[in-house]
């Protein structure tokens, strides 16, 4: 058809696809056409529809409006009310008109359409006639009422109408027969029936609506917006007030009819409704006035709080409600037990005990510290909750929420739960049992001993099972409420009488009573599961409390609130308890076991009853030390231990805890030194094996003796420099005058393991010249005791002396500059750096001083040390009987810093805080806090940093406060003569029976304490006499002889002769000196036992000290 060369070809290809296109194109819009004609079409007649409906409507809304102004019968308003409901269903209710329609059905007293009756709008319900529609009006209306109240966007003040008809036709009591509109008519047993509607429109309308609690929280919100204003607006206030005590009426009209009749609610049913809608809202029961308070009481605390408690479906509740739900049902339901009419809160405290300790025990695991895919949302006060609803809340309503609860920590609540646990009566206990042991063996006597036996044992049992859920609440409401732990504790803690009643009361638990329960379950790891232990644990953290604020004339002289001797029972059943605890196997041996863990308390306690013994001693000797019941790698170690100390070995079998055998007596007595095999075996176990020994010495360091603990803290710090990394010796040069400045340029930046390692010191005299000699630890030893010495001086103004020239950080340090924080840290890894070395420090630490470096804390009796008129004006106020507010005094310290007085706040807004007989001893408890703890702080903090950079605190917390003074500077005593002459070398000649010797060693034996506190000081730079004797003295005491001739310092040849056959006659001569960093005494060989003692006294007492070589 088409030449194969022709384009025509294409042409008339384009042509057609060309002309296709323009075909599709006008199809498509003819289409398009159409259809969007079609559409304008449907449109306008929809829109003519809308319009004729809505004239129809707006029609029937006039003539409706013109009929509801006229006089109506009930008919008319029947019929009125059936169109009102055609036109407003499905949209949104018209309140004016609803206004008018409550208006006419809440007068009751439309016209009977024959008669001048007036009849109310039910007697529809019962006509059969209209009964149906009638009812479905009814319940429109109510339901439109409902919503409309409920508005969470409406002020919740201007429904006044709507909520006397919900008032009103929500009440089955309001629906009465009195009238009717013809008898002809009404259905049969009309009452019955009517009251029967009456519960049916109960349950199709409020009990439907599960938006109501909502609505609840919105106003509840606004309220505590508008009351934490600073200028509330009342009127508003008390409107929403109204509003919802209102509401809350409606929500108990379920459970008031409940069962009354065949289409009432079940009581189950009608209990949910009410907590589900009412008291799980956050703080109402605060709001609401006092009459719906006792009827809300009255249904809460007698029918809903059973489903809590016995009920099989408990958990189905709880979990309905959620963890916020239930945390605001138990404090609605704590305000309503704290209400002032409550019959019940004087009689039955131990029921609302059981509902709290329900209610936490399903609350605490529904909240978190942490993050996690449990614990998703945010919370304004647990921070994470796995709650579905009630996280977003502000924080000020859970701050009110809190403030309910609050009332089981409340003084008066206290009192009361406590009661019956301080008018404990051990002695009437004891007195019925002997009644009972005295009685025959006749039939007769035999069965009222059994009768009286098993009265009195179900007495106690019922008692402690009482006493066990009082403290078992506590401890729930301390995990759950973490902020106000302290707070709860405090008052257990200081409840009149109530620590040393349940001491006694513990006493009795049990068929053997002598708290052999609580030694039984420290024997299982599941010591948790054991029915009273949380009353043990309670009382040991709030015994620990009381303590902070004893001193001994509490104690000893008083005898409040335990005497000597309850505190020597105390400390003797918690030592033994918790060396149990520590002995129980745990999977990974570097983990404490879960039951000592949780029993840190009792430790804490243990250690402030030891700590008192220490400064006052009051229990018998051996008290602390337990040698018995350990493990077998235990005994094998202690025994090897004790056997170093003893030559004698004894064998000796131990059967249980309390025992202190004879060999742990004799090994106590012993002043034999500790093999070195004994500590290594002790570390080699401790490396390999196992971990109990490591416990005790870290947890309970008192049941070993100081002896053998001195000697494995040697070997661990022995241990240690063997597993220290060698590191280069480090030199530096240090000018004799400004020691402290140039240590700490030299050292302060010195790595840990340079610490442990090598330092070698040149001392720079006045011209700048290096001063001849090579250090080999003695220069190093006098430029340590030189540099404490100059940061201890009063004028540098570091630290701060008592009375008893001990020392502690001082608050005014910062004259040093910016830079004195860092020169407290250098001066404890000094003091650490000398204890690591073994040197004898002439320095005394106040006893608050040594306890924080222990780590433990310190209180009131320790601020008798460092400040004894501040410490004598808090124990006036403690036992002041008077009104303390007539002292004037608020929570604020007042001191003179330079001049100038500083005052500090011991808490927020404690200047403004007065100090009262109910806060005083909150107000002890801070200022000491501050004075011992707060006040130089960060001084305090920096220096035991740097101590324990050198020193772990695990090798010093084997030791007390006393026991860490004494091995930084040795025994307080004066030394033993004998065992220094027996460690004693000698050089140039002298020998242990020369002649000069043995004059010296008289001398010496003669001397008073005093002098030789300054001999001993003299030789070695320290008064005091290093632990465990000389023996352990480095460098060991040498004294060289010299001649007696200052300019001839050498003794050898002819004068070595002529001073053994003493043909030195020179009574001039030269002092005795001392280099103290060797230990050594240079001493000339003087002739008459006269001259040597007016010459080594003057020297001693001239402090000639120091001299080079």
């Amino acid at each position: 058809m088409f030449d194969t060369t022709d384009t025509s070809k294409k042409k008339f290809l384009e042509n057609t696809r060309i002309e296709r296109e323009r075909r599709e194109t006008e199809r498509i819009q003819t289409q398009l056409t159409q259809n969007q004609t079609t559409a304008a079409l449907k449109i306008q007649s929809w829109w003519r529809q809308r319009i004729q409906k809505t004239k129809a409507q707006s029609q029937c809304w006039t003539w409706w409006d013109t009929a509801m102004a006229s006089d109506l019968t009930l008919l008319d308003f029947y019929q009125l009310l059936g169109l009102y409901c055609f036109l407003t269903r499905n949209r949104p209710s018209d309140s004016v008109r609803l206004k008018t329609i409550v208006k006419h059905l809440t007068n009751n007293k439309l016209a009977h359409p024959t008669s001048h009756l007036q009849l109310p709008y039910y007697v529809l319900l019962i006509d059969m006639r209209y009964m149906m529609q009638a009812r479905r009006y009814l319940e429109e209306v109510i339901m439109k009422c409902i919503i409309q109240c409920t508005d969470i966007h409406s002020d919740h003040t201007s429904f006044g109408p709507e909520l006397t008809l919900l008032l009103q036709y929500l009440n089955p009591k309001t629906y009465q027969t009195k009238r009717v509109l013809d008898r002809s008519y009404v259905i049969d047993i009309p009452d019955k029936v009517l009251q029967s509607v009456a519960q049916s429109i109960l349950r199709a309308t409020i009990c439907q609506c599960n938006f109501l609690r909502e609505s609840f929280i919105v106003c509840v919100q606004k309220i505590i917006q508008l009351q934490d204003r600073k200028t509330p607006e009342t009127a508003k206030i008390q409107a929403m007030k109204l509003w919802l005590t209102t509401m809350t009426r409606l929500t108990l009209y379920p459970i008031e009819h409940a069962e009354l009749s065949s289409d009432a609610l079940d009581m189950e049913t009608a209990s949910r409704f009410l907590w589900t809608n009412t008291l799980s809202v956050p703080y109402i029961a605060s709001l609401i006035n006092d009459m719906m308070v006792d009827r809300l009481r009255k249904w809460a605390l007698g029918a809903i709080t059973p489903y809590f408690l016995v009920s099989g479906y408990q958990d189905e509740h709880y979990q309905s409600l959620g963890g916020n739900g239930c945390l605001f049902l138990l404090a609605n339901l704590i305000d309503l037990w704290n209400n002032p009419n409550n019959t019940l809160r004087s009689e039955q405290e131990m029921r609302l005990v059981e509902i709290v300790k329900s209610f936490l025990a399903f609350i605490i695991p529904c909240f978190s510290d942490r993050q996690s895919p449990q614990y998703p949302h945010y919370h304004p006060v647990f921070r994470w909750s796995q709650c579905n609803w009630g996280n977003n809340l502000p924080f000020n309503v859970y701050d009110k929420v809190i403030k309910q609860i609050e009332y089981i920590w409340s003084r008066p609540f206290m009192d009361q739960v406590f009661a019956n646990i301080i008018r404990f009566d051990s002695s009437q206990y004891i007195l019925e049992n002997n009644q009972r042991r005295r009685l025959s063996f006749n039939n007769t006597q035999y069965i009222r001993r059994k009768s009286l036996q098993q009265q009195q044992n179900n007495n106690i049992t019922i008692f402690s099972i009482e006493t066990e859920s009082i403290f078992s609440m506590y401890t729930q409401l301390t995990c759950m409420f973490k902020t106000h732990r302290k707070v709860i504790f405090y008052r257990i803690a200081f409840t009149a009488q109530l620590m040393p009643q349940l001491w006694k009361v513990m006493n009795h638990f049990g068929p053997e009573g002598n708290m052999t329960i609580y030694l039984s379950a420290a024997k299982r790891s599941d010591i948790d599961q054991e029915p009273l232990v949380q009353v043990l644990k309670v009382f040991c953290e709030a015994c620990s409390i009381v303590f902070l604020t004893l001193d001994d004339v509490d104690i000893f002289t008083h005898k409040k609130p335990f005497s000597p001797n309850d505190l020597i029972d105390i400390s003797s059943f918690l030592n033994s308890f918790y060396f149990l605890l520590i002995q129980q196997h745990t999977s990974i041996p570097t983990e404490l076991p879960a039951a000592a863990e949780s029993f840190r308390s009792a430790r804490r306690l243990l250690l402030q009853i030891y700590d008192l013994d220490l400064h006052h001693p009051f229990c018998p000797p051996n008290h602390w030390l337990l040698v018995s019941s350990m493990t077998t790698g235990m005994r094998s170690f202690f025994n090897s231990l004790i056997n170093s100390l003893n030559n004698n070995h004894h064998s000796t079998t131990t059967t249980g805890l309390h025992e202190v055998t004879n060999t742990s007596i004799a090994a106590n007595a012993s002043n034999k030194r500790l093999s070195n095999s004994s500590a290594s075996l002790f570390l080699s176990n401790l490396r390999q094996g196992d971990p109990v020994p490591l416990r005790i010495l870290q947890l309970m360091p008192h049941t070993v003796s100081f002896e053998l603990r001195l000697k494995i803290f040697r070997d661990w710090v022995a241990l240690d420099r063997t597993l220290t990394p060698k590191t280069v010796s480090r030199y530096i040069a240090v000018r004799r005058d400004h020691v402290l400045e140039d240590g700490f340029e030299a050292l302060s930046c010195l790595p840990v393991s340079a610490w442990k390692s090598t330092i070698r010191v040149t001392f720079v005299n006045e011209l700048g010249m290096e001063e001849i000699g090579i250090d080999q630890g003695g220069p190093f030893k006098d430029f340590l005791t030189m540099m404490i010495s100059e940061a201890f001086e009063p004028n540098v103004g570091l630290f701060s002396a008592t009375k008893q020239n001990s020392f502690y950080p001082s608050a005014t340090s910062s004259v040093h500059g910016k830079n004195h924080i860092q020169l407290f840290e250098f001066i404890g890894k000094v003091i650490g750096k000398a204890l690591y070395e073994g040197i004898l420090l002439d320095v005394q630490f106040t006893r608050f001083l040594l306890a924080r470096l222990l780590g433990r804390n310190v209180f009131l009796e320790e601020l008798k040390e460092l400040d004894e008129e501040v410490w004598r004006n808090l124990t006036f106020i403690k036992r002041y009987e008077g009104d303390v507010e007539d002292l004037c005094l608020s929570f604020e310290a007042d001191e003179e810093i330079f001049g100038k007085i500083e005052s500090h706040e011991l808490k927020f807004n404690g200047r403004n805080t007065p100090v009262t007989n109910f806060n005083k001893v909150e107000y002890i408890y801070l200022m000491a806090d501050y004075k011992l703890n707060q006040r130089a702080k960060e001084q305090t903090k920096a220096f035991i940093h740097g101590f324990r950079t050198v020193i772990s605190e695990s090798w010093i917390r084997i030791f007390s406060p006393p026991e860490l003074q004494r091995v930084l500077s040795g025994e307080d005593t004066d030394f033993d003569i004998y065992d220094l002459r027996k460690h004693t070398q000698y050089e140039n000649g002298y020998f242990d029976h020369h002649p000069v010797i043995r004059l010296l060693w008289q001398i010496v034996s003669e001397l008073s304490s005093a002098e030789k506190r300054a001999f001993l000081k003299f030789i070695t730079g320290c008064p005091k006499p290093p632990l465990g004797g000389f023996a352990y003295l480095q460098p060991a005491f040498t004294i060289r002889m010299v001649s007696t001739d200052a300019s001839t310092p050498d003794v050898d040849g002819v004068k070595l002769v002529k001073s053994f056959f003493k043909l030195n006659i020179n009574k001039a001569g030269r002092l005795p000196s001392s280099s103290t960093c060797f230990n050594l005494l240079k001493l000339p060989a003087y002739t008459k036992k006269s001259l040597l003692k007016d010459k080594l006294c003057y020297a001693i007492n001239a402090n000639s000290g120091f001299e080079l070589s």
